[in-house]
């Protein structure tokens, strides 16, 4: 991905306002089409770029296409057009000399020239030989016409809705996702589709979210919160998750990159040639890293930096709370899955969780994710402490009067707590981890560990959703 840079002369093209060029329409065909439409309409300072307004120059809104009734051409800007497909503009300002960039194609235009080099080979710009590149009141000017069938795509003026579409092909460059594999994805990202809960949050995690065209909320995630923050979550189209996915449904919604986890649904999308990137946040380290690249993946860039930056001090902060806990001190914990005698093995987020609070988790020692537990080993590691998870079917009162359990430690103290839940569970590896992390310390240790949780969650969920919690539920989880 490429970091944008706005150049104080504002490169803005031609079309003729007699052009009549078909425009295909981009449907869902047996494979992914890396193809971008671009609206513009004489007057308006935004552009329709597939599906999603832009503003046609981010720094001056006084830029908007026009008709110059001298030339009878529409005047319509370009290095956004061609930037948000993923291309480059570079202009010589000594020169007067601006070139273009989109995929294999290369476009040179000097302002008062008529012939333009394309590829390499010289060419005339237009059949009437007068129009030339030219600056108005600031602007360089090209026929948009040439520029888009020099960089390999088409234009159409519709004189009734005085609109210039344009199909261009997308710039595609390969990335390395975070299971190791190599895919092909936009250079520019605008469509996003995700096909797994954990992705999704990623996506708000960098503010990306008025993005989606499909999207994997799952059940755990389609309440009451998420539906307060995102009024849009009903409406956005789901296509199935990571072990099987509804290919139709996805090459219907053209997205740009699909975000997944590792599953079955990789192959399959593999196959009609759609840009799957794989996503995991179940190590440490990992949540960080993901965002980190979500950001460069969608151009995010300063979205994913704020929010990590409020991760890092936030966790660094726990970390400074816990460190004085003395090692002989440290309390062992178990949490339960969506039972009792359901677990999560040291290869798990949660285990890092119960590390990150300053607890020991009393199953680091196993292997294999999610696994089952007998009565009588919860019984033999005796945990100081029970954590259920907000989808633990059995309730505290459910453990603390269960009779197979009542030599455990944590059930004779009646330190057994149910883990908050807003978007999702607090324990999952998205990055309300924290706020479980920062709950988790509280509840070992009440009596070193200090955290104001109201002030930490209204400060993460207006970062990370821009969203303010209601009093009610702020008191709620604040408990």
């Amino acid at each position: 991905m490429h970091t944008r840079v706005y150049r104080p002369i504002c490169l803005v093209v031609i079309v003729t306002a007699m052009l009549v060029v078909g425009f295909p329409s981009i449907t869902a065909r047996a494979a992914y089409q890396p193809v971008s439409s671009v609206v513009l309409t004489v007057g308006s300072p935004t552009m329709t770029v597939n599906g999603f307004r832009f503003p046609i120059d981010p720094v001056d809104p006084k830029v908007v296409p026009v008709v110059e009734a001298a030339w009878d051409r529409a005047l319509v800007p370009i290095r956004n057009v061609v930037e948000l497909t993923g291309g480059d503009v570079t202009w010589t300002p000594a020169a007067k000399t601006v070139w273009l960039s989109l995929e294999s194609h290369v476009v040179e235009l000097t302002v008062g020239n008529a012939n333009a080099r394309v590829d390499g080979r010289t060419v005339w710009i237009d059949t009437d030989h007068r129009v030339v590149p030219t600056i108005v009141l600031g602007h360089v000017m090209v026929p948009v016409r040439f520029a888009a069938q020099s960089l390999g795509g088409l234009a159409t003026w519709t004189l009734q809705s005085r609109t210039i579409t344009l199909t261009l092909p997308k710039q595609m460059e390969q990335v390395t996702d975070m299971m190791g594999h190599i895919v092909t994805v936009p250079r520019h990202v605008v469509r996003i589709a995700t096909l797994s809960a954990t992705a999704t949050q990623l996506v708000f995690a960098v503010g990306a979210q008025d993005q989606l065209v499909v999207a994997s909320f799952g059940s755990a995630v389609k309440g009451k919160a998420m539906g307060a923050i995102y009024p849009r979550m009903n409406q956005v189209p789901e296509a199935g998750n990571q072990n099987a996915a509804n290919i139709e449904t996805l090459l219907a919604a053209r997205p740009d990159i699909v975000l997944t986890e590792e599953g079955p649904a990789l192959d399959q999308m593999k196959a009609v040639g759609l840009p799957a990137y794989a996503f995991s946040a179940e190590q440490p380290g990992q949540l960080y890293d993901a965002i980190k690249r979500m950001g460069v993946l969608t151009g995010h860039m300063a979205e994913a930096a704020a929010s990590l930056n409020l991760l890092t001090t936030k966790m660094k902060e726990i970390a400074d709370e816990v460190g004085a806990v003395e090692p002989a001190r440290r309390l062992r914990v178990y949490v339960a899955g969506t039972g009792i005698f359901k677990t999560f093995a040291g290869d798990f987020f949660q285990t890092f969780m119960v590390r990150n609070a300053g607890g020991v988790s009393v199953s680091e020692q196993l292997t294999g994710g999610k696994i089952d537990v007998s009565p009588e080993q919860v019984l033999v590691w005796n945990p100081d402490v029970i954590i259920l998870t907000s989808y633990t079917t059995d309730t505290v009162s459910d453990v603390i009067t269960n009779p197979k359990l009542q030599n455990v430690a944590a059930v004779r103290d009646h330190r057994v707590y149910v883990m908050p839940k807003y978007v999702v569970s607090w324990d999952m590896p998205v990055p309300e981890s924290f706020l479980g992390t920062m709950w988790l310390a509280h509840k070992l240790y009440p009596d070193q560990v200090r955290f104001d949780m109201s002030a930490e969650i209204t400060q993460f969920y207006r970062q990370f959703y821009q969203f303010t919690v209601p009093a009610a539920d702020l008191a709620a989880l604040s408990q």
